[in-house]
């Protein structure tokens, strides 16, 4: 159901009070979901969580529009052809637009022949340009009850039809929002509602009010008597301070207990508002909240008085004294402005627009009412929302009158008209505020979120954040503690001071709370004793980001059917006894392909001496690398990053050898020839060898080396035994050296430059370089002869 508008009147009644000893059990204060502060009552004018009864033989002349709810509307009339019409708003001036308005009736049935023809009335349901209106009827009514309410009518019968709106009960905010599925939800919410309003006062706090008033007082300690009133009654005195300069909407909730004497009988009700000026500030908001009254019947005298008091110049404050037995307005009269003054059933025109804006800013909650309530004051108007949770309602239209809704959780019923003007007294719901500074509003759940990233390893990063919104400050209703505890899950680690914390406006707020990590790898947030104490804590938003990092297991890693780990984690807040979980959040952790590690074998020189690899895998995968035999080579030093993880960069292991130098060759043969004996001396060159005599120098380049050779064996006659001890020689460079026995000769040095092999006897056939047999004249016998020499290699320094 949409509407929106205001208007309201307010009035005086009388109590009449009885001792009962009651024992009232509510449910857990909730409170009505935003923009609803009448819950599914809030855009209606009249609301019966069981029957809504028309006396429609009584409403034959009246105008009946507005919003209305009930579970089922029916008649207690014959008729049903209104000469004015039901829901006809034709001619009249009305805030409402059309979309607001319709459906303009919303029930689970309807009942009675008279209730059925009143419907399809072809005056019924009409908007101000003869628009057709609408109503919503879950189970409409049968054939049969359509044939005999419609029988001497039958032309009216497409006029119900035409009228029925199409929609479902979900298609109205009001019932979605309030959580409300079907109508016998609906008394539940009336109660729902009226329990939260009455629990916000009690025998300890008889008034309560938000940061827009600086104080209010209901004389409860004295009897209070209006002077101005001729039946001298006593009244239930109420006074406001609003704050000087207040521009936000205040909002004031009072106790009006019925085992109060002087509230017994009390026919006047007078409120007064100070350091308020009606024409430039938002009106208050006045919830009343009557208990220990088990009867009410409003007959008789009732009177009600509002007036505004402007603010004193500088720091100057008026005196409140309404405990003290002194009627306000007396007092201060020069400075009244009259708001409302209904000593009888109109209005006066001066005071209708400040009537109006007032009295739709009042609430009666009669909540521990359980008898019928009837209103019949003969004297006087009763203005403002009626909530009776748990009461009927009888509206007499000929003894008194309602202006403002009425809302019943079970029957109401009521003869009384509601003229388009009249239509407008509903509660004001558009700039209600929240009700969080006096009820200390609800805890909100945290919010908590997962920070998805590529996983480059064991590293610190933002993995979770948790949004918590601080209740507004009550002074009503004190934080003792509030912890937000989060069991983190095995593999992830974070520190309680890597915590980041700050406020909605991105300040740091560490101080604002302790935080701590338990051997469970619970995370445990605590607001400090200071900030507890200090106004300016509540009311925010503090962000919590968590930095650490995640453990993955390598088998993990190295399954390449898992692209990614999902990590869920809740977190809960504890406000003195509540506690609320978050929502579940999800840490997304993406397994992605790390850079390859490159594996080398080189020289001393970074020659490759043996194939290099590449070893590839997602990033933090263990990789294991190893030395190769390589063959002339022997490896200097384990590389420090032989093992390690893949990265998100490029790594290369090199694995680097120190050469050898070596004698890759050896001759086991030298054959010089045979010759005749000669009388000069000769000098006789290698003719042939087995193998050639090679060296391989493996070291880096620029090392040196020398060839030397040792006699062994001098050559020797095999027949004869001579012996020729300096025959061998080694020629290079036009330069002869002797070999010797037992003592090595240097006959080649040489400074490597390539890793090639140095084939010392390459040309010792074909050269005068090489080893030869020196043989002196006269100094050989014929004879075979044989030697041994010995090779050596020596690795030597520049200078040696």
């Amino acid at each position: 159901m949409n509407k929106s508008g205001i208007g309201l009147l307010m009035l005086l009644f009388c109590l009449i009070y009885t001792v009962v000893s009651m024992e009232q059990a509510y449910a857990e204060m909730k409170s009505p979901p935003a923009g609803y502060p009448l819950g599914v009552s809030t855009k209606t004018n009249l609301t019966a969580g069981e029957t809504l009864y028309f006396n429609t033989d009584q409403l034959q002349e009246k105008q009946v529009v507005g919003q209305f709810l009930a579970r089922n509307v029916t008649s207690t009339g014959s008729s049903g052809l209104s000469k004015s019409g039901f829901q006809n708003y034709q001619g009249a001036q009305n805030n409402w637009t059309l979309d607001q308005l319709d459906p303009a009736v919303v029930s689970e049935r309807i009942s009675g022949s008279d209730m059925i023809r009143w419907y399809a009335n072809s005056t019924s349901f009409r908007y101000l340009n003869d628009e057709q209106l609408h109503y919503y009827i879950e189970n409409v009514p049968s054939e049969k009850e359509m044939t005999d309410a419609l029988q001497y009518y039958p032309n009216l019968k497409q006029n119900f039809s035409e009228r029925v709106y199409q929609g479902s009960l979900q298609t109205f905010p009001s019932f979605v929002e309030n959580g409300i599925s079907n109508f016998s939800q609906v008394t539940e919410n009336i109660q729902s509602v009226s329990d939260y309003y009455a629990e916000l006062t009690d025998l300890n706090r008889t008034v309560a009010f938000n940061f827009a008033v600086q104080a209010a007082e209901i004389n409860t300690e004295k009897k209070v008597i209006n002077t101005n009133d001729w039946g001298g009654q006593s009244a239930i005195q109420i006074n406001i301070a609003l704050k000087k300069g207040e521009t936000n909407q205040a909002v004031i909730i009072v106790d009006v207990d019925g085992q109060i004497d002087h509230f017994q009988q009390a026919q006047d009700i007078s409120i007064n508002y100070t350091n308020y000026d009606p024409d430039t500030m938002l009106p208050p908001y006045l919830i009343l909240n009557y208990k220990h009254f088990p009867t009410f019947n409003f007959s008789g005298s009732t009177f009600f008085h509002a007036a505004a008091y402007p603010s004193l110049p500088g720091d100057e404050e008026y005196s409140f004294e309404g405990n003290q037995g002194v009627f306000f307005e007396g007092k201060y009269a020069d400075k009244e402005i009259p708001l409302i003054k209904s000593d009888n059933h109109t209005i006066p025109n001066e005071l209708k627009e400040r009537t109006y804006k007032m009295a739709t800013h009042l609430v009666h909650n009669f909540n521990d009412e359980k008898q019928e309530i009837q209103f019949k004051s003969n004297a006087s108007l009763f203005i403002g929302t009626v909530l009776a949770p748990r009461a009927s309602v009888v509206l007499d239209d000929t003894q008194g009158k309602v202006l403002g809704s009425v809302i019943s959780g079970y029957d109401i019923h009521t003869n009384m008209s509601i003229s388009a003007e009249e239509s407008n007294a509903t509660f004001d719901y558009g700039d209600f505020p929240s009700l969080e500074d006096i009820a200390g509003g609800e805890v909100e759940a945290p919010l908590k979120q997962g920070s998805p990233f590529d996983y480059t390893g064991a590293e610190k990063r933002k993995l979770y954040s948790i949004s918590q919104k601080i209740p507004v400050y009550s002074q009503y209703r004190p934080i003792q503690n509030i912890t937000i505890t989060d069991r983190l899950a095995e593999n992830l680690t974070i520190s309680a001071q890597d915590i980041v914390i700050k406020d909605e406006f991105g300040t740091d707020a560490s101080a604002r709370f302790t935080v701590a990590m338990s051997e469970n790898n619970d995370l445990v947030i605590e607001a400090t004793p200071e900030s507890l104490a200090d106004t300016e804590f509540y009311g925010k938003t503090y962000t919590f980001d968590l930095i650490g990092d995640v453990t993955i297991r390598q088998e993990t890693i190295a399954d390449p059917t898992i692209d990614q780990i999902v990590v869920p984690n809740t977190a809960a807040v504890t406000l003195n006894e509540e506690t609320k979980e978050s929502n579940e959040a999800l840490l997304q952790v993406r397994l992605i392909q790390g850079e390859p590690v490159n594996v080398t074998y080189e020289n001393e020189d970074g020659q490759e001496i043996a194939p290099p690899e590449r070893l590839t895998g997602r990033i933090g995968m263990n990789y294991r690398t190893k030395a190769k035999e390589i063959s002339g080579y022997t490896l200097i030093e384990q590389p420090k990053n032989a093992a390690g993880v893949i990265s998100s960069e490029k790594q290369t292991v090199h694995y680097r050898y120190q050469g050898q130098l070596a004698f890759s060759s050896v001759p086991t043969q030298l054959n010089f020839g045979t010759h005749e004996l000669s009388k000069e001396n000769e000098e006789y060159t290698v003719e042939s060898k087995d193998k050639d005599l090679v060296v391989t120098d493996t070291r880096a380049l620029g090392s040196n080396w020398q060839l030397r050779a040792t006699v062994n064996k001098p050559l020797t006659g095999k027949k004869t035994q001579a012996v020729l001890p300096e025959a061998l020689v080694y020629v290079e460079d036009d330069k002869k050296l002797t070999l010797q026995t037992n003592l090595s000769t240097i006959i080649h040095s040489a400074v490597t430059t390539t890793h090639e092999d140095c084939n010392v006897t390459q040309d010792w056939t074909t050269s005068d370089t090489g080893l030869k047999v020196d043989v002196k004249s006269g100094e050989a016998l014929a004879d075979h002869y044989s030697g041994e020499v010995r090779w050596e290699l020596y690795d030597v320094v520049d200078n040696e």
